[in-house]
């Protein structure tokens, strides 16, 4: 049974599912698909928000351009799940890669932000022509999925050590948030990220290594960035994230609707986010798409036991995101006071679950071993040559590696 109909509105005109489920919020509010929204965008907020503030750092961002591309990207994350969501209504929550942002820790020194720009302005289109032309699911096929989580664990890899290397510079503060982060999963806690923060900020206090920025309420204003085009930064940094977006956002994030028993409008996701994409682009926005960690939390039965109100939750996440949105200064300000080996344990704790899916998925099939570990190391290898960065090399040599291994099955007439 699917869902979608009994819902009996992501088959109606647009006009008449938007009334439908408009007119229908009063009664599919409730304060457990509120405090999930509320929960999947403070979740957002701490371990990946903070590989942003790291890849703002390595591309020597100021304060206002760091605010503008907050600002993109919680309005687009914001407005990809309203829209959706009151479109179809299921609960469809809208984010950003993370996995797309950590790239930029590696390429923003090596590539002007202009080349990212210009990088994220083809990813984009990409996006939305998969969406407009309905060959997502053809186009996945096409691409060895071991392969590409491959090659995203090594993009992922250096996050996960630098969190245990924090352990040499300070035991006391790396160890207790590493601990506090496996607590909370053991009493499944459902934001373990949101604990090991906390004690984060305690034991840095008690340490004296909070500053006191001066912060202040204030609207980021956006800021334009001219797009440069180079055969570098897109085959680099164009191509990975167009392959991360498809195969670890979106069709993750499908599938987690697919599991809660959603049937989702997998070409309209595509499109709406390719779009959103491509209007923010030029602001520094990196890329809007499907959450694939986080939507668990509003698609399941703790959102709303009845599945036809649920997407409410989707609706409380997209306005808390916008809300975000409008306070991009002050969250500058707020991450600004936090020590540096604080948010680089953070934001490994945060990824640690997805290193660790990502190599298990690479190394799984018995007749993708050898092309997934290849596609890792090379990875993590930091391979560089042509202009061309590691994970463009990690994807050759993996699908290369994996013709050769390989032989091709023999077709039956």
């Amino acid at each position: 049974m699917h869902l979608h109909r009994e819902a009996g509105t992501s088959h109606l005109p647009v006009l008449s599912a938007l009334k439908i489920n408009f007119f229908g919020l009063r009664k599919a509010a409730s304060w457990s698909a509120l405090i999930s929204g509320f929960i999947v965008v403070l979740i957002s907020s701490t371990g990946p928000l903070v590989i942003v503030f790291q890849a703002a750092r390595a591309g020597n961002f100021s304060p206002e351009q760091t605010s503008s591309w907050l600002l993109t990207i919680f309005v687009g994350s914001g407005l990809l799940g309203l829209i959706l969501t009151m479109r179809h209504g299921m609960p469809i929550i809208g984010a950003w890669g993370s996995a797309t942002t950590a790239l930029l820790v590696t390429a923003l020194p090596a590539h002007k932000f202009s080349e990212v720009v210009g990088a994220y302005f083809v990813a984009s289109l990409g996006l939305l022509i998969v969406g407009a032309t309905g060959i997502f699911n053809r186009l996945i096929s096409m691409v060895p999925r071991p392969v590409v989580m491959a090659m995203l664990a090594g993009v992922l890899f250096q996050f996960g050590v630098n969190t245990f290397a924090s352990l040499r510079s300070n035991a006391l503060l790396g160890l207790s948030m590493i601990l506090a982060f496996f607590i909370a999963k053991r009493f499944t806690f459902r934001a373990p990220v949101v604990a090991s923060l906390m004690i984060g900020l305690a034991v840095a206090a008690l340490q004296s290594k909070l500053v006191n920025p001066h912060i202040g309420i204030s609207i980021p204003k956006p800021l334009w960035t001219a797009p440069a085009f180079t055969a570098g930064a897109l085959l680099t940094l164009a191509l990975p994230i167009f392959l991360l977006v498809m195969t670890t956002q979106n069709a993750t994030g499908i599938a987690v609707l697919s599991s809660s028993g959603y049937e989702p409008p997998v070409n309209n996701i595509v499109f709406v986010g390719g779009f959103l994409s491509l209007i923010s682009a030029g602001f520094g926005g990196s890329g809007v798409n499907l959450s694939a960690i986080t939507a668990a939390i509003a698609t399941q039965e703790n959102a709303d036991p009845n599945p036809k109100t649920r997407y409410f939750a989707g609706i409380s996440a997209g306005a808390f995101y916008l809300l975000l949105g409008l306070l991009g200064g002050t969250v500058v300000g707020l991450f600004a006071s936090l020590p540096p080996l604080l948010l680089a344990v953070l934001a490994g704790v945060a990824l640690l679950p997805i290193i660790g899916s990502s190599i298990n998925e690479a190394l799984a099939e018995s007749d993708y071993r050898d092309a997934g570990l290849v596609t890792l190391l090379v990875t993590i290898s930091g391979l560089s040559a042509w202009n061309l960065g590691a994970p463009f090399w990690g994807l050759v040599a993996g699908v290369t590696v994996h013709r050769f291994v390989v032989p091709p099955k023999p077709k039956h007439h």
